[in-house]
C-alpha cells in the first residue's frame, strides 16, 4: 500500500462509526439480524487468538446453507479483528441471502510471514468441509469476500486453489479441498506492482506489504510476485466480482482494473464495478452494490450446478494405463478422473504439468481409496503428473510413466480430435535404436537414439537427410520418440506420401547439469561441442547420411528450441534448416544475411502467438523463407510440439 500512516489513518477514522455506506470498521457495536452465532470457534486447534473465527447462520432456518468466509482488512496488521469489520454491510447482505457467514482472524504480519496468512484462509476452507454436518453448511457452495487486505486474501484464496505452495497444514483437514467456488474482492491490493498505477513499484517505495512479506521489494520482485493474487490467474479460477473506487487513496482505482483486466483476458467470469467518487471503504457498501454482490454469486452458483450437469459420465480408461488398471479415467469433454489407494494417508493431491502448480485435490471416500476429476476440462494430448501424499511425491501405479520434470512422471492423455497424424497405423514402419558414441569433450560414453526410415533396412544404397530433434528442459533423449511420438509421425507421413524419408537423431542435451535444474546458468557451448563435434561425425560414420549442410536440420523444443538457436547461430556452416518448437525466436539482425534453407518457428495459441507472427514476418521481409505454425488449443506441452513436427517435417529438405 502506499504508506502505512495512510493505511492507519483510513482505520482510524472510521472508529465509532457504523455507517452502511462505509467499508471496514464499525465499532463499537453494529445491530445484525441472524439466527444463531458460534464465537471464538477455533479453526487451527491451538486455542490462539489468531486462529479463533465466528460463524453466523441465518435467521431463516434451512437444512443447510450455502458457505461465504468474510475476511476483515487490516493492512495485514490486525490478527483479530472479526467483530469490527463489515458485519453491518457484508456480512449481514450474505446471511440475509441465506449464507453462512464465518468471519476468521488469520495471524498478521507481526505474528508471521506470508504465506501464513493465506495458510490461515486455506484452513478455514478446509475446516467448513471438515465440520459441514455441525453447522449445517452446504459446502458445495463456498464463497470468499474481504475489505482491503481481506480482499486480497479472499482473492488469491480463489485464484490460487490447488496451488501446493500456499496450502500450509493449519488445523490439519488436508483431505479436504481448500478450493472455494466464487470470491467478492472490495478494494484489495490484489497486485502491488500495480499500486502507483503504473506496472511496477515505485523507488523506494515501502508499505504494509513488505512487512508481510518480511523483506523489501526492491531486488526481490520475483520472490515479491508470490503475493499478488493476480500471480495466479488462470481459465480455471472460480467467478470474481471486483468492487473498487476511483477515489481510493490507499489502495488506487487501478489495481481493480488491472485484476478485472486480468482475470476477463484469461477467461475467467468476473465482473467491475467502479464507483464514482468510492473511496478507501467510503461509498462503497451501497445497496446497489451489496445487491449486485449477491446477484453474482447466486449466478455463479447456478452456474456450478449446470457445469457439474454438463460433465458426461463417459469416463474410460487412460490409453497410457498400465494393463487392466481402471484409473486415472478421461471423458470424451476431456476431465480426468483419479482414484488413489491410500487408506492412512491426511492428503492426496494430484498435481498436474511440467511446473508442478496446480492440481486437483482428492477426497477420501469410506473404502479408503482417495478420488478427484479435475475441476475443468483438460487441453488435448499428453500430460506429465504426480501425486503428493501428505507432502511425499509419488506416481500414480495405475499408468505408465514418462520422463519430464526431471523425474519419472506418470502420464495421462486426453485424446486429440486430430490424433490420426501420430497414431499406430497399419503402415510400414521405421526403427528407433538406441547408439552409443564417445564423447572426449565430457570424457563420457553418451547415448542417443536414432529413427530410421522404413524403407532404409531394404534399401543399402541410398542416403538421408537427417533431422537433429532436441527435447525440453527436465527431459531427456527418450522424450520425442517415447512421448512425442516423433517415429509414428513419420512413418504415417511416409506412408501417406507427403514427405521423402529421413533420419531423426535424438540425445540428452542438459550435458553440464546432471542434477538438472540451473537452466539459466546452463552453458550451451558444452553441449554445441557434443551435438557438432562428437554426435554429428558419428551419425554420418555409421548411417548413410547425406553430409552437406543443406540435408542437416536442427530443431529442439522449449529448452531444445534455445539449444537450437544458439548452436546454428554458433555453427552456421552445419545445420542448413532451423526449428524452434516454443522455444523463442530469430530476427533478421542476428542472421546476418547467412544463407538458411527454412526457419520454422512454432508455439500453441495458449503461448505467444504474436511473437512468433511477428518474428516470421520481419524475417520473411528480411528474404528468409520463413514459417510459422500456432497449434490452436493448445500451450506448452506435446501435442503442440508433435502438430509442429509433423508439419515441419513437410517443409524440411525441399529440392
Amino acid at each position: 500500500m502506499k504508506k502505512l500512516l495512510i493505511s492507519i489513518g483510513a482505520a482510524l477514522a472510521c472508529f465509532g462509526m457504523a455507517a452502511q455506506d462505509f467499508g471496514g470498521w464499525q465499532m463499537p457495536k453494529v445491530e445484525m439480524t441472524y439466527g444463531q452465532k458460534f464465537e471464538d470457534v477455533n479453526y487451527a486447534g491451538d486455542g490462539e487468538v489468531f486462529h479463533n473465527m465466528d460463524i453466523y447462520l441465518p435467521a431463516a432456518e434451512k437444512p443447510s446453507y450455502p458457505v461465504a468466509i468474510h475476511i476483515y482488512g487490516s493492512a495485514w496488521f490486525s490478527n483479530n479483528s472479526k467483530g469490527a469489520a463489515d458485519l453491518g454491510t457484508i456480512v449481514q447482505a450474505l446471511l440475509d441471502a441465506g449464507y453462512a457467514v464465518i468471519t476468521p482472524n488469520h495471524r498478521s504480519s507481526a505474528d508471521a510471514k506470508f504465506p501464513a496468512q493465506i495458510n490461515d484462509i486455506k484452513a478455514v476452507v478446509r475446516w467448513a468441509r471438515a465440520h459441514a454436518k455441525e453447522y449445517k453448511f452446504d459446502t458445495s457452495f463456498i464463497v470468499t469476500s474481504g475489505f482491503s487486505s481481506g480482499g486480497h486474501l479472499a482473492s488469491l484464496a480463489a485464484t490460487s486453489g490447488g496451488v501446493g505452495q500456499l496450502e500450509g497444514n493449519v488445523g490439519g483437514n488436508l483431505g479436504f479441498s481448500s478450493s472455494v467456488d466464487a470470491a467478492c474482492d472490495w478494494s484489495g491490493p490484489v497486485d502491488l506492482f500495480h499500486m502507483n498505477c503504473a506496472g511496477e513499484r515505485g523507488e523506494g517505495a515501502t508499505g504494509p506489504e513488505e512487512a508481510v512479506m518480511g523483506f523489501p521489494t526492491k531486488g526481490n520482485e520475483r520472490r515479491f510476485a508470490a503475493l499478488n493474487a493476480t500471480n495466479y490467474i488462470d481459465a480455471n479460477d472460480p467467478p470474481v466480482i471486483v468492487f473498487h473506487g476511483n477515489a481510493d487513496p490507499v489502495v488506487p482505482g487501478c489495481v481493480g482494473v488491472y485484476f478485472y483486466e486480468q482475470l476477463e483476458k484469461a477467461g475467467v467470469k468476473t465482473e467491475l464495478h467502479l464507483v464514482e467518487g468510492g473511496g478507501h471503504g467510503w461509498n462503497m457498501y451501497s445497496k446497489e452494490n451489496l445487491g449486485r454482490m449477491v446477484e453474482f454469486l447466486a449466478e455463479a452458483k447456478q452456474a456450478k450446478v449446470e457445469h457439474l450437469a454438463s460433465i458426461k459420465d463417459d469416463f474410460v480408461p487412460n490409453e497410457l494405463n498400465q494393463p487392466g488398471q481402471e484409473y486415472p479415467q478421461v471423458n470424451s469433454q476431456g476431465y480426468a478422473r483419479f482414484r488413489i489407494n491410500a487408506p492412512e494417508a491426511e492428503r492426496v493431491t494430484v498435481t498436474l504439468g511440467l511446473g508442478g502448480h496446480g492440481g486437483t485435490i482428492l477426497q477420501k471416500a469410506e473404502d479408503g481409496f482417495w478420488y478427484g476429476t479435475t475441476e475443468g476440462p483438460m487441453d488435448e494430448g499428453f500430460h506429465y503428473y504426480h501425486l503428493d501424499i501428505d507432502g511425499g511425491t509419488f506416481n500414480d501405479p495405475g499408468t505408465e510413466n514418462y520422463f519430464g520434470s526431471c523425474r519419472w512422471e506418470s502420464g495421462i492423455e486426453i485424446p486429440a480430435h486430430d490424433k490420426d497424424f501420430y497414431a499406430l497405423r497399419n503402415v510400414p514402419h521405421g526403427n528407433v535404436q538406441q547408439v552409443l558414441f564417445d564423447s572426449p569433450s565430457t570424457g563420457t560414453v553418451r547415448q542417443a537414439y536414432v529413427y530410421t526410415p522404413p524403407q532404409y533396412g531394404k534399401d543399402k544404397k541410398t542416403k538421408y537427410p537427417v533431422l537433429y530433434l532436441q527435447h525440453g528442459w527436465g527431459e531427456n533423449e527418450y522424450a520425442w520418440w517415447n512421448q512425442g511420438h516423433a517415429g509414428l509421425i513419420m512413418d504415417n507421413l511416409i506412408a501417406d506420401g507427403k514427405i521423402e524419408p529421413f533420419i531423426i537423431v535424438m540425445t540428452y542435451g542438459m550435458t553440464n547439469d546432471v542434477k538438472f535444474g540451473g537452466l539459466f546458468s546452463f552453458d550451451f557451448t558444452i553441449f554445441e561441442k557434443v551435438l557438432v563435434d562428437e554426435l554429428v561425425p558419428y551419425v554420418d560414420s555409421h548411417f548413410r547420411t547425406k553430409t552437406d549442410k543443406k540435408y542437416r536440420a536442427m530443431a529442439g523444443l522449449s529448452m531444445g528450441g534455445m539449444e537450437t538457436h544458439n548452436i546454428t547461430l554458433a555453427r552456421p556452416e552445419t545445420f542448413g534448416s532451423y526449428g524452434l518448437l516454443s522455444g523463442g525466436v530469430y530476427t533478421p539482425e542476428e542472421l546476418a544475411g547467412r544463407k538458411v534453407d527454412l526457419i520454422f518457428l512454432s508455439c500453441g495459441s495458449k503461448e505467444s502467438p504474436d511473437m512468433i507472427n511477428k518474428s516470421v514476418q520481419s524475417l520473411q521481409e528480411a528474404g528468409y523463407n520463413a514459417v510459422g505454425h500456432v497449434s490452436e488449443g493448445t500451450a506448452h506441452e506435446f501435442l503442440t510440439w508433435r502438430r509442429a513436427l509433423y508439419t515441419m517435417a513437410q517443409l524440411l529438405f525441399k529440392k
